[in-house]
């Protein structure tokens, strides 16, 4: 990964800090820099541009291409406002007379400029989404990209050491680079950018919140691939504008899986690399999910990079669906482009919307139809509840109560002087809480409130649950105990009227699951004690939790807040089919 020192001390320095603080006061410290609620900004209308060489997508679609960048978002040694490149061993990418960052695959700086484009453009998006701008969880300005971090078939993000990774692997004599792939810088970005808007998730041992970090990281690669003009003319010759039969946006995966077992080397996992938006998976309920399987490609599991499979789905059949009602009364390339925005716009805000911590694919789901009413006035809600009920998600009947449920909220209109973790309690305790039928005594604590470009304001709230992790299937970690969070989220229009609430707490049945998951993890040796005097302790596969020995206080397991996805052990054969599959797609 990175220098294991350096990782090591920012790790047991943030856990340090976690286990000497009490629940209640971590919330109310993350909520003292999370509550802007500015008004809306002014885009600067001048801009200069220059031009970098990047691959679109991915190495294995296109050869590279020029593409612009505005010239404030990219400095000299790839630095700006939000993004800096750090690259031992390799001098960093300068400009040429004009400005410009015209660097050929075979040097070091092409993967420093692709991977520093790419993220920053990712983030761009995001923030046009949201309308706001977005900030990291760890509260600097600027998150750190390496990509050259290391060697291994894998990508991460790393929230302790404030990094986005990307390492790179030899096959055959031939050294291939994850950050030369726009899938997967996107993807890794993503996972910084969900952090910044809902960082409890990555704090959390349950499967929802984890699976929709990779789903999330999948639905961003997508929406940034259809950002280009050429990859969108590219998908539109091969599919002939029908998006639901097999393209280089949505399967790749599909195709990588099949020529694999046919040849009769099984992938171990799902992965960044191997997205399949378009698959026919359907959710299910937890424990008819296996832990293991011989087929991965037909089945899901309880895995993060498995399970996330169903949502991204769902997404893709919107995306899909929403395309297809548009290029009714427009061409395809620009119904294209309006689908695009629409899911963009509709995900981003569904995140605004949707639970503080623990979540299943449902909560998401009711998080997407609120976002359609607030921004679209529900022109969309026949396709989402169609998608979310073919998919399982969220039935037809629980879709249509949820919709009441949004039209029947109590006229509540948002004070003016509502600007701070303060004056939000008293305004929850003193009218959200009464009018919400919320149980005074749940002791809600203020995390964050915003106020968009729109004029939406949106506001979470949290409350912690402690699971006791208790019996021998936990093994030495038997007594211990994690911390969940539940919440309410609430958002109003630039008029102040209350236009959305959802009240997810820990349930009885997150707890459950939290407990057999964390067990999983223990069995497998992924959660491990750490001494505070200890050097180093990534002597195995990275791992999910820790539990800090010595320090008060005592038995708290933490998740470990480092994402990192890998890439099949078939890496050899995978090469070589992508090889042959862009001879026969480029030929096409």
């Amino acid at each position: 990964m990175t220098d294991q020192r350096v990782t090591t001390f920012n790790l047991l320095r943030r856990l340090q800090e976690h286990m000497n603080t009490d629940v209640p006061t971590r919330i109310a410290s993350k909520a003292v820099s999370a509550f802007k609620l500015k008004p809306p900004t002014v885009p600067d209308s001048s801009e200069s541009y220059v031009n970098v060489f990047v691959y679109p997508q991915d190495p294995f679609v296109s050869e590279p291409e020029v593409r612009q960048m505005s010239a404030q978002f990219i400095q000299p040694n790839l630095v700006n406002h939000r993004f800096q490149i750090s690259d031992a061993g390799f001098e960093l990418a300068q400009p040429d007379a004009q400005g410009n960052y015209l660097f050929t695959p075979d040097h070091s700086q092409f993967d420093q400029v692709n991977s520093f484009y790419y993220a920053t453009f990712t983030l761009r998006m995001f923030e046009r989404y949201a309308y706001r701008h977005i900030p990291w969880s760890f509260g600097a300005d600027r998150i750190t990209i390496d990509p050259h971090a290391g060697t291994g078939a894998n990508a991460f993000y790393s929230e302790p050491d404030r990094l986005i990774g990307f390492n790179g692997f030899v096959v055959d004599g031939e050294r291939i680079e994850s950050a030369q792939s726009a899938d997967i810088v996107s993807h890794e970005t993503a996972h910084a950018v969900l952090d910044g808007i809902r960082d409890l998730y990555n704090e959390s041992f349950g499967l929802g919140a984890a699976a929709f970090h990779e789903s999330f990281g999948d639905m961003a690669a997508i929406l940034v691939a259809l950002h280009d003009d050429s990859l969108i003319k590219r998908l539109l010759d091969w599919t002939k504008g029908d998006l639901r039969i097999d393209n280089f946006i949505a399967s790749l995966a599909e195709q990588i899986t099949e020529r694999a077992r046919s040849q009769g080397e099984l992938l171990p996992e799902r992965t960044i690399y191997l997205r399949n938006a378009l698959n026919i998976f359907k959710d299910v309920p937890f424990d008819a999910l296996a832990l293991q399987t011989i087929t991965p490609e037909f089945e899901i599991l309880r895995e993060s990079h498995s399970y996330s499979r169903v949502f991204t789905g769902a997404f893709y059949d919107i995306l899909v669906a929403v395309y297809e009602q548009t290029r009714k009364k427009s061409i395809d390339h620009l119904a294209i482009h309006i689908a695009r925005d629409v899911v963009g716009h509709l995900l981003v805000t569904a995140v605004e919307l949707a639970p503080v911590g623990e979540l299943d694919f449902s909560d998401i789901a009711r998080a997407f139809l609120a976002a359609d009413a607030l921004l679209y006035e529900k022109a969309y809600t026949e396709i989402l509840v169609k998608t979310f009920a073919d998919r399982a998600i969220l039935s037809d009947s629980d879709a249509r109560q949820f919709m009441i449920s949004l039209s029947d909220l109590p006229p509540i209109r948002l004070s003016h002087s509502v600007d701070s973790p303060e004056s939000a309690a008293a305004f929850l305790q003193s009218t959200l809480l009464p009018a919400l039928s919320i149980p005074s005594e749940i002791e809600l604590k203020p995390l964050s409130a915003h106020r968009n470009d729109l004029g939406n304001i949106f506001m979470t709230f949290a409350v912690p649950r402690r699971i006791m992790l208790s019996g021998a299937q936990f093994h030495p970690f038997d007594g211990s105990h994690v911390d969940a969070f539940g919440g309410l989220t609430v958002a109003f229009d630039a008029s102040g009227l209350l236009r959305s609430m959802i009240w997810r707490p820990v349930t009885d049945e997150d707890t459950r699951q939290i407990q057999i998951l964390t067990a999983d993890l223990i069995a497998r040796g992924l959660v491990i004690g750490v001494s505070a005097g200890q050097a180093s302790f990534y002597e195995i596969t990275t791992p999910s939790g820790f539990r800090l020995e010595n320090i008060a206080p005592p038995n708290t397991l933490l998740k470990n807040p480092v994402i990192a996805d890998q890439l099949p052990g078939k890496v050899g054969d995978l090469l070589a089919f992508l090889r042959a599959w862009r001879k026969t797609y480029m030929k096409h």
